[in-house]
């Protein structure tokens, strides 16, 4: 009779019994060249974290916010899609997971509150097209002070609008928390 083979799992005797956590995604970090009023986490839309979703971070840096926008598509490769795969985006973001959304924005909360001391009671959520309802739930889910959400900046094909449409976003939030 040949041996048997060998037990393999991937969990060794110290996960028995425990819940293992996801990580939480990368973040895109930016911070105001001042000490910091507050906090803005950007949650990107179906487009993913763009060149445009960077602007937005940068731009709240200079109204004196740490910015930071948690990378959705993270364990997808984190993709980005240009506008004119609209649909495929927006089946992209509707794969993502709730439990997984989640982790990745209580992930960015943990970095500001635990490593840069940024209280959550001055932290507001910045929701850009598609993750309007994700803002919305991270502001009541982690008792943040206020959630904003601003149409799409990637699908305009105008970077004035783009721009317009995050300037009134950042006023917004100015007149909540700043």
């Amino acid at each position: 009779m040949p041996p048997e083979p060998a037990h393999h799992h991937a969990h060794g005797p110290a996960n028995r019994g425990r819940r293992v956590l996801r990580t939480a995604a990368p973040l895109f970090v930016r911070f105001p060249r001042t000490p910091p009023r507050a906090a803005v986490v950007v949650l990107h839309d179906a487009y993913g974290l763009t060149e445009p979703i960077e602007d937005c971070c940068r731009a709240l840096a200079r109204f004196g916010y740490v910015a930071v926008a948690p990378y959705l598509y993270y364990e997808t490769g984190g993709k980005e899609f240009r506008p004119e795969h609209e649909q495929t985006a927006k089946a992209a973001m509707s794969l993502l997971a709730a439990d997984d959304l989640a982790a990745d924005v209580a992930g960015a909360l943990d970095h500001l509150g635990s490593r840069l001391a940024v209280p959550a009671r001055t932290t507001a959520v910045l929701g850009v097209g598609t993750s309007g309802q994700l803002a919305t739930r991270a502001a009541a889910d982690h008792e943040l002070p206020m959630a904003a959400v601003c149409d799409p900046l990637d699908n305009t094909g105008h970077p004035g609008v783009a721009r317009d449409r995050r300037d009134e976003a950042i006023r917004f939030i100015n007149g909540r928390i700043g």
